[in-house]
């Protein structure tokens, strides 16, 4: 007899956090790779990011990309010494950075409505709101809605609050809703949004575009987020994306850093979804 218990999300950061900690031992005192690792909404760009470091021909131009911790779990990761550098989606924390944690913003992303449905290209408001609450249940053609969510402590949550005070309260109740589809991580949010028909979810146009994910981007109440709408703050919905590192980078670490903030590292994030903070 098999029983299965929801994990708590202290539970979740302290099993990947060893995850990354095996992961670190077992690329051997030899390899002394840039261990890097973080929020899922970053991961997509930056594998990019160090697949065209390692094409430079650096000695030093080898990045280990961790997987999915999570903002929390990732700096938790550094502070262990099991990564050199974390990818949060918030500013650093006063006590953070009076820890000696430095964070160096490099991008924000749009943070999008995503749907597997063809043929839709706009959300309202009203109509995230009623989907939410459950009452609005399919969409115009009778396809049922399947709305993706996020684990209630979640920083995705704060963001889709802020969009309209009637999804904020209706947030509240979907996570009183029975059945709801939950993704725990970023990458799982973006795989039952393209698994289940009908869906709709909230993730960042990078993620998507990095990963290239079978999902539409939606427009928001006839706003679409692009880069551009983004920057004249015509949509300001995004994810500020932060590379933290204990103490000033330096070494191979400073490279990589200056790598992402090279002509070519803005060419890579600009291209995928990323405007660019410098």
């Amino acid at each position: 007899m098999q029983f299965n218990f929801p994990l708590r999300p202290a539970k979740i950061a302290a099993m990947l956090l060893c995850g990354a900690l095996v992961f670190a031992a077992s690329l051997g005192a030899g390899a002394q790779p840039v261990r890097v690792g973080g929020t899922g909404s970053a991961l997509g760009a930056m594998r990019l990011m160090a697949d065209a470091f390692a094409k430079t021909g650096s000695s030093q131009g080898h990045v280990a990309m961790v997987p999915n911790l999570g903002s929390s779990g990732a700096l938790r990761a550094l502070q262990a010494g099991a990564i050199d550098a974390a990818l949060i989606s918030r500013p650093l924390k006063a006590e953070e950075t009076a820890a000696g944690l430095v964070g160096i913003e490099y991008a924000r992303s749009p943070f999008v409505f995503v749907t597997s449905k063809s043929g839709l290209n706009n959300i309202t408001s009203a109509t995230v709101a009623e989907v939410l609450s459950g009452r609005t249940t399919s969409w115009p053609d009778g396809q049922p809605v399947r709305f993706v969510m996020r684990p209630q402590r979640d920083g995705d949550n704060v963001l889709l609050a802020s969009f309209s005070p009637d999804i904020a309260t209706a947030l509240k109740i979907a996570h009183q809703r029975p059945g709801m589809v939950m993704g725990v991580n970023d990458q799982e949010a973006a795989e039952e949004a393209e698994r289940l028909p009908g869906s709709l979810a909230v993730n960042t146009l990078g993620l998507v575009l990095s990963e290239r994910r079978k999902l539409n981007v939606l427009a928001f109440d006839g706003t679409a987020p692009s880069l551009r709408a983004l920057a004249d703050g015509s949509y300001p919905y995004f994810k500020r994306l932060v590379i933290v590192t204990r103490g000033a980078p330096s070494g191979s670490m400073q490279q990589f850093i200056e790598f992402v903030r090279s002509p070519k590292g803005r060419a890579i994030l600009e291209a995928n979804g990323h405007l660019v903070a410098y």
